[in-house]
């Protein structure tokens, strides 16, 4: 190869040397081209990924508020259930109490005939305890029209967070198939 050094004229050499120079400079700058253009490529695949995490993490949030306010909702719904329940018992109570008292008025009626005075008494008596058990019964009623409502409302919160959490998942789908699309367009690009 040293002999052929010598023996070809230098102009040659020359032409050659720039000819390769050339080449490797055109090769450097679509090298640089490719580098730059990944170098955006990536930042607009970060500016995606961020953008995606931001959203992941208020819809994360919007879960966790969901959640709290289905448990705040739950408890109250336990809470007016109770309070149904105790007001339940009181009326049973209440009607227990008004049967032995019609029991009562049975056994003495031949006695409350003759006082037809502490009839009327016992009367007016009966009047406001019905007139308490119809106000306790409306009242039970309103409670469980209140709790069947909480009930709703928070069956349209659990199926208002299922529809959020399959777009977080979707939207996490849809930014994960987008990275892998890129990057392998990175791989056909670079290679």
């Amino acid at each position: 190869m040293a002999l052929i050094l010598f023996v070809l004229p230098r102009p040659f050499l020359f032409q050659r040397l720039r000819d390769i120079s050339h080449k490797k400079s055109a090769e450097m700058t679509r090298l640089y081209s490719q580098v730059r253009w990944l170098g955006q490529h990536n930042a607009g695949l970060v500016l995606q990924s961020v953008d995606a995490n931001t959203k992941m993490t208020n819809l994360e949030a919007r879960r966790q508020a969901l959640e709290e306010e289905l448990a705040r909702t739950a408890g109250e719904r336990d809470v007016q259930r109770a309070a149904a329940e105790q007001k339940a018992q009181e009326a049973k109570a209440q009607t227990a109490e008004l049967q032995r008292t019609r029991t009562a008025f049975k056994l003495k009626e031949a006695e409350l005939q003759r006082k037809e005075a502490e009839l009327q008494d016992k009367e007016a008596e009966l009047q406001r305890k019905k007139a308490t058990i119809a106000t306790l019964t409306g009242t039970l009623e309103e409670r469980e029209e209140a709790l069947w409502n909480a009930e709703a409302a928070l069956k349209e919160k659990e199926i208002s967070l299922s529809s959020l959490e399959q777009a977080a998942q979707i939207q996490r789908e849809e930014a994960q198939k987008s990275i892998a699309g890129e990057c392998s367009k990175f791989d056909v690009v670079g290679f």
